[in-house]
């Protein structure tokens, strides 16, 4: 029953009688459309040779886009075809490949192979359009009239008739038509579903000709999620190199603010050692900036590794933090390399900013197949990076955790027995990692990269 009543319901529903509309406006707008653009290309190629028919040609290529985006317009309307326009047009460099862009431009060359097959599908769909809005009409109002001439409530048919014979024409033609009813109440409906698949067929067509292809919409995906990625990159930039370098600075200053009148000397190295790291902070926050406006032509330097650990350290050291090492900053590849020294530098930020005052231990040590990292800071301040609220931990944490994740290894944060912080990583250096160790304090980690 639930098919019977969807298929006589397109009689009447709203879709059947826009598609109608659209296939009705379609052949008037079709012919237009294709007068114009013969009579703008016939008459450009002509007068090429006065250059004359190169601006011709230039309006009329130019003039397709929006030919496409009127049309879709008109699709989306009448025919609920949700097409989304196509990319924008893409200009090169270069006053002449900008002039002449739309004639590599593939959505405005697909306009017109829209423009030239309507020309043929409009009158098509125009003449099914009529058929589809008086045939079904026609057939109910014909039996209507005929069952009720046939059962004597009017005598419609017979009006006029001139003459028994006549009559009896009548009468016969009323008698069959009510007869045969049933067919032509269920004839009916298939000229609405006739207007509703043209309509579909018009909504594949120009999903095709007047919006993006499967390729541009790729490009367009991977463009999303390259500018996504390289703003989480720059956000991780800023958090990590910016943010560290700030926060040796507040430690430093509170350093030197405390020993300002027992320690002058010091205070005033404290001075110049917040400027220069100032200064250095600028120069990166300029080149992150020169990085997004897409202008940084210079050579960068190359991005701190695994050897850069000790210069962090002490550099920590330098900016009053109480800091014990054990390092072995054996050559790692590029990319462990970097996620060490992000590790140590967000960890020695956070012991800072959180626990200032609180001695920090520092170990980077070289197992057969892996790193593994572990700084502590132990009780004497808040903990380390502790989170706003148990259940969302701070940006930081969550850098460190997407670091080692990112790189197949294994991350385990979070406070300490009896007071402080711990941070402890990870890294294989290979794609898979072997079995536990004799008693390494990255054993537990281990399990959890096998697993």
């Amino acid at each position: 029953m639930d098919v019977i009543a969807r298929y006589v319901a397109a009689m009447w529903q709203a879709r059947t009688w826009t598609a109608i509309a659209y296939l009705l406006i379609g052949l008037p707008v079709s012919i237009v459309l294709f007068t114009y653009a013969v009579t703008m290309y016939a008459v450009g190629a002509s007068l090429v040779i006065i250059w004359v028919g190169i601006l011709i040609l230039l309006a009329m290529q130019a003039s397709l886009r929006p030919i496409g985006a009127f049309e879709r317009g008109m699709a989306n309307w009448l025919l609920g075809a949700s097409i989304p326009p196509p990319p924008p047009l893409r200009r090169p460099e270069g006053k002449v490949r900008g002039t002449l862009a739309a004639f590599h431009d593939a959505p405005s060359w697909r306009v017109l192979a829209w423009v030239m097959a309507r020309i043929v599908l409009a009158p098509i769909g125009f003449a099914l359009a009529i058929v589809a809005a008086v045939v079904p009409v026609t057939l109910v109002a014909g039996v209507v009239l005929a069952l009720l001439h046939v059962f004597g409530l009017a005598d419609l048919w017979g009006m006029g008739a001139d003459g028994q014979t006549a009559e009896e024409i009548v009468d016969t033609t009323a008698f069959w038509v009510a007869l045969g009813s049933p067919v032509a109440l269920a004839i009916a409906p298939a000229f609405a579903w006739i207007a509703v698949g043209l309509g579909a067929l018009h909504t594949r067509f120009a999903r095709w000709a007047l919006g993006s292809c499967e390729r541009e919409r790729a490009e367009a995906a991977m463009a999303r999620a390259q500018l996504a990625e390289e703003q989480v990159r720059i956000d991780q930039e800023l958090h990590d190199s910016i943010g560290h370098m700030i926060t040796m600075n507040i430690v430093q200053a509170g350093a030197g603010a405390h020993v300002f009148d027992s320690d002058p000397e010091f205070a005033r190295q404290a001075l110049r050692t917040i400027e220069e790291r100032g200064r250095a902070a600028m120069g990166e926050l300029d080149r992150i900036i020169a990085t997004i406006r897409g202008d940084d032509a210079g050579e960068r330097a190359p991005l701190p590794g695994i050897a850069d650990i000790p210069a962090l350290i002490e550099a920590s050291r330098h900016a009053g933090m109480a800091v014990d090492a054990r390092l072995d900053t054996t050559a790692a590849p590029p990319a462990i390399g970097r996620a060490a020294f992000g590790i140590v530098r967000e960890a020695l930020t956070n012991a800072a900013r959180h626990a200032p005052g609180a001695p920090v231990s520092v170990v980077v040590a070289r197992e057969d197949d892996a790193v593994g990292i572990d700084v502590e800071n132990g009780p004497g301040g808040a903990d380390l990076a502790p989170p706003a609220r148990p259940d969302r931990p701070s940006r930081g944490v969550s850098g460190m955790r997407d670091r080692v994740t990112l790189l197949g290894g294994r991350t385990a944060i979070g406070p300490v027995p009896g007071g402080g912080y711990r941070v402890r990583a990870l890294l294989p250096l290979s794609a898979s990692i072997g079995p536990v160790g004799d008693g390494s304090p990255w054993d537990d980690l281990r399990e959890g990269v096998r697993a």
